[in-house]
C-alpha cells in the first residue's frame, strides 16, 4: 500500500510540475517581433480624399510580437521604384490601357520618410502622415504611392509585408470611387417624335469639388472596363452649383445642349438625405441623332 501511495504521489507532483511548465511558455514572448506595414494581399491601401481640399492620409507602421516593445524604435521608409510596374504586370500583363500609374508628387507631401514606435505608446504602430491634393486626378485611373521599408533601428524587417503602395480615390458630396456610386433615374426620352417613359439606374463619378459625371441618357457602363473612346463618345457632366442650379455640359467629345424649364436643372435634397437632380437636356447620339431627356435622378443609399 505504501508503494502504491508513494507512486501517486510521484505521479501527481510529475503532472504538476508538468502544469506549471507548461504555463510557463505563455509568459513572455510568443513570437518574434518583427516590423512590417500594413496594406492588403496585393500591397495596397487605398483611402479616399475629398477634391477641392487638401486631406491627410496614413500609411501605418507595425511591430509584430505578444509584448509591448521595450524602447523606441526608428523605421525609414523609401519610395519603391518598381512596385507600380510589378503591380502592372502582375494584374494587367500587356494591357496598358489599364496600367495603374505612380502619384505625380505635385499632388502629395510627406514631411518625413520615417516613424518611431514609442515605448511609452499603449500601441504597437506608428503613421506616417501623407497630404494628397486629388484635384485633377482622373476617376478612371488607378493612382499609387509606392512605399518600402528601407530599415529599422531594432528588430527585423518582415520580407513579405515590407511594401504598400498607398491608393489616393476620389470623392465629393455627390461621388464616390471607394463604392461606385449610383443613381435611380426616372423620366421622358425623346427620339424625334417618339417619347417613352424610362427607368434605369446611373452611375455617378466624381470630377472635382462641385462636379459629377455621368453617360448621357440610358447609356450606361462598368466602371472596371469602360473605355477612352466610350467615355468621350457618351460622358457629360453636371455642375452642381450653390444657388442649386445645376449646369449641363460635356466631358470631352459627346455634344449635349442644356434646354430650359423652370422646374428643372435643379437640385435638391429630399428627406432621406438624398441628392435629388431635375435635368433637361438633350444629346446626339452614336447615330447624330438628337434624344432629348427630361429626368429625375435620385441618389441610392
Amino acid at each position: 500500500m505504501k508503494r502504491n501511495l508513494y507512486i501517486a504521489l510521484a505521479l501527481l507532483a510529475s503532472i504538476t510540475l508538468s502544469s506549471c511548465d507548461e504555463d510557463a511558455q505563455f509568459r513572455g514572448e510568443l513570437y518574434k517581433k518583427v516590423i512590417y506595414v500594413l496594406s492588403n494581399t496585393d500591397y495596397t491601401f487605398a483611402a479616399e480624399h475629398a477634391l477641392g481640399e487638401t486631406s491627410t492620409g496614413y500609411v501605418t507602421v507595425y511591430c509584430g510580437g505578444t509584448e509591448h516593445i521595450g524602447e523606441d524604435v526608428t523605421v525609414q521608409l523609401e519610395y519603391d521604384k518598381e512596385a507600380v510596374g510589378h503591380f502592372n504586370y502582375i494584374n494587367y500583363d500587356l494591357d496598358e490601357s489599364k496600367y495603374a500609374h505612380e502619384l505625380d508628387p505635385k499632388h502629395y507631401t510627406i514631411d518625413n520618410m520615417s516613424v518611431v514606435l514609442k515605448a511609452n505608446s499603449p500601441d504597437n504602430y506608428s503613421l506616417l502622415p501623407i497630404k494628397i491634393n486629388p484635384d485633377g486626378l482622373c476617376p478612371d485611373s488607378i493612382y499609387f504611392i509606392p512605399l518600402r521599408i528601407k530599415s529599422a533601428s531594432k528588430f527585423e524587417v518582415n520580407p513579405n509585408k515590407q511594401y504598400v503602395m498607398y491608393r489616393v480615390l476620389l470623392k465629393n458630396e455627390y461621388a464616390s470611387m471607394k463604392n461606385t456610386t449610383y443613381y435611380q433615374v426616372t423620366g421622358i426620352e425623346t427620339r424625334g417624335s417618339d417619347a417613352a417613359g424610362i427607368s434605369v439606374t446611373r452611375i455617378m463619378a466624381p470630377l472635382s469639388k462641385d462636379k459629377v459625371r455621368f453617360f448621357a441618357g440610358t447609356n450606361s457602363y462598368n466602371p472596371s472596363t469602360v473605355t477612352k473612346e466610350e467615355l468621350a463618345q457618351k460622358a457629360i457632366v453636371a455642375t452642381i452649383n450653390a444657388d442649386h442650379t445645376i449646369t449641363i455640359s460635356t466631358y470631352q467629345g459627346c455634344e449635349v445642349e442644356q434646354l430650359e424649364d423652370p422646374e428643372y436643372n435643379i437640385w435638391e435634397v429630399n428627406k432621406f438625405d438624398q441628392y435629388v437632380f431635375h435635368m433637361y437636356y438633350r444629346f446626339k447620339d452614336a447615330n447624330g441623332s438628337w434624344v432629348t431627356m427630361k429626368e429625375d435622378c435620385v441618389q441610392r443609399n
